[in-house]
Protein backbone atom coordinates (compact mmCIF):
# COMPACT_ATOMS: atom_id res chain seq x y z
CA UNK A 1 0.00 0.00 0.00
CA UNK A 2 2.82 2.09 1.04
CA UNK A 3 4.55 1.45 -2.43
CA UNK A 4 1.84 2.76 -4.43
CA UNK A 5 1.42 5.70 -2.17
CA UNK A 6 4.88 7.00 -3.44
CA UNK A 7 4.66 6.03 -6.59
CA UNK A 8 1.29 8.85 -7.12
CA UNK A 9 3.75 11.18 -5.20
CA UNK A 10 6.85 10.64 -7.30
CA UNK A 11 4.22 10.87 -10.15
CA UNK A 12 2.87 14.05 -8.52
CA UNK A 13 6.33 15.75 -8.10
CA UNK A 14 7.60 14.95 -11.16
CA UNK A 15 4.50 16.60 -13.03
CA UNK A 16 5.09 19.68 -10.92
CA UNK A 17 8.61 19.22 -12.15
CA UNK A 18 7.61 19.15 -15.63
CA UNK A 19 5.23 22.70 -14.92
CA UNK A 20 7.48 24.66 -13.12
CA UNK A 21 10.55 23.84 -15.76
CA UNK A 22 7.95 24.47 -18.68
CA UNK A 23 6.19 27.66 -17.13
CA UNK A 24 10.22 28.94 -17.06
CA UNK A 25 11.44 27.52 -20.22
CA UNK A 26 8.23 29.31 -21.77
CA UNK A 27 9.74 32.09 -20.84
CA UNK A 28 13.24 32.32 -21.97
CA UNK A 29 12.75 29.95 -24.92
CA UNK A 30 14.69 26.70 -23.82
CA UNK A 31 15.05 23.83 -26.66
CA UNK A 32 12.76 20.48 -24.98
CA UNK A 33 16.03 18.61 -24.89
CA UNK A 34 17.63 21.07 -22.61
CA UNK A 35 14.26 20.70 -20.37
CA UNK A 36 14.87 17.13 -20.23
CA UNK A 37 18.78 17.52 -19.42
CA UNK A 38 17.75 19.88 -16.85
CA UNK A 39 15.31 17.52 -15.08
CA UNK A 40 18.48 15.21 -13.34
CA UNK A 41 20.66 18.23 -13.35
CA UNK A 42 18.33 21.30 -11.16
CA UNK A 43 16.70 20.49 -7.72
CA UNK A 44 13.11 22.11 -7.13
CA UNK A 45 13.10 25.36 -5.91
CA UNK A 46 16.97 26.10 -7.36
CA UNK A 47 17.32 30.31 -7.79
CA UNK A 48 18.33 30.76 -11.37
CA UNK A 49 20.19 33.46 -13.23
CA UNK A 50 20.09 33.84 -16.96
CA UNK A 51 23.68 35.22 -17.96
CA UNK A 52 23.13 36.12 -21.79
CA UNK A 53 21.39 35.86 -24.75
CA UNK A 54 21.28 36.39 -28.49
CA UNK A 55 21.68 40.01 -27.70
CA UNK A 56 24.12 40.18 -24.44
CA UNK A 57 23.42 40.91 -21.38
CA UNK A 58 21.60 44.79 -22.20
CA UNK A 59 19.57 43.17 -24.97
CA UNK A 60 16.48 45.15 -23.37
CA UNK A 61 18.31 47.77 -23.05
CA UNK A 62 19.50 49.09 -19.87
CA UNK A 63 17.36 48.71 -16.57
CA UNK A 64 18.36 50.58 -13.51
CA UNK A 65 19.97 48.43 -10.66
CA UNK A 66 19.43 48.62 -7.21
CA UNK A 67 21.02 46.27 -4.45
CA UNK A 68 19.42 43.12 -4.39
CA UNK A 69 18.77 43.06 -8.35
CA UNK A 70 20.25 39.98 -9.93
CA UNK A 71 20.68 39.31 -13.49
CA UNK A 72 23.41 38.71 -16.70
CA UNK A 73 23.54 43.20 -16.58
CA UNK A 74 24.45 42.85 -12.87
CA UNK A 75 27.30 40.23 -13.94
CA UNK A 76 28.66 42.68 -17.03
CA UNK A 77 28.42 45.31 -14.33
CA UNK A 78 30.60 43.46 -11.91
CA UNK A 79 32.80 42.05 -14.60
CA UNK A 80 33.61 45.95 -15.85
CA UNK A 81 34.17 46.94 -12.63
CA UNK A 82 36.55 44.29 -12.03
CA UNK A 83 38.48 45.52 -15.42
CA UNK A 84 38.46 48.77 -14.25
CA UNK A 85 40.08 47.65 -10.74
CA UNK A 86 36.90 48.54 -8.80
CA UNK A 87 35.20 45.48 -8.17
CA UNK A 88 37.00 42.58 -5.72
CA UNK A 89 34.35 40.98 -5.14
CA UNK A 90 32.59 36.64 -6.87
CA UNK A 91 31.12 37.78 -10.02
CA UNK A 92 28.11 36.25 -8.97
CA UNK A 93 25.34 38.43 -10.86
CA UNK A 94 23.77 39.82 -7.83
CA UNK A 95 24.08 43.19 -6.47
CA UNK A 96 25.71 43.14 -3.47
CA UNK A 97 27.62 45.38 -0.62
CA UNK A 98 30.79 44.57 -2.57
CA UNK A 99 29.49 46.18 -5.77
CA UNK A 100 27.82 49.22 -4.15
CA UNK A 101 31.21 50.27 -2.83
CA UNK A 102 33.08 49.16 -5.84
CA UNK A 103 30.25 51.37 -7.77
CA UNK A 104 30.88 54.45 -5.41
CA UNK A 105 34.76 54.14 -5.72
CA UNK A 106 34.06 54.67 -9.61
CA UNK A 107 31.31 57.65 -9.77
CA UNK A 108 33.45 59.37 -7.29
CA UNK A 109 36.22 58.82 -9.55
CA UNK A 110 34.75 59.58 -12.74
CA UNK A 111 32.45 62.87 -11.30
CA UNK A 112 29.29 60.68 -11.40
CA UNK A 113 26.24 61.19 -9.08
CA UNK A 114 27.13 59.12 -6.10
CA UNK A 115 23.90 56.62 -5.68
CA UNK A 116 23.38 53.12 -5.32
CA UNK A 117 21.63 52.98 -8.48
CA UNK A 118 23.28 51.95 -11.56
CA UNK A 119 21.92 54.76 -14.15
CA UNK A 120 22.34 55.05 -17.94
CA UNK A 121 24.94 57.68 -16.58
CA UNK A 122 26.77 55.09 -15.43
CA UNK A 123 26.56 52.42 -18.02
CA UNK A 124 27.42 55.08 -20.80
CA UNK A 125 30.71 55.79 -18.22
CA UNK A 126 31.84 52.70 -18.14
CA UNK A 127 31.88 52.06 -21.82
CA UNK A 128 28.82 50.25 -22.46
CA UNK A 129 26.39 51.10 -25.11
CA UNK A 130 22.94 49.86 -25.55
CA UNK A 131 21.21 47.71 -29.06
CA UNK A 132 19.98 49.76 -31.46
Amino acid sequence: MFDNAWLVTEQVLILFLLIAVGYIASRIRMLNEDIKELYDIVSIGTPVTIIDGPYGPFGTGFRELIPGDRGADVLAVQQKLKELGYFCGEESGIYNDVLKQALYQFQRDHQLTIKYTITHDDYHAMGFSEFE
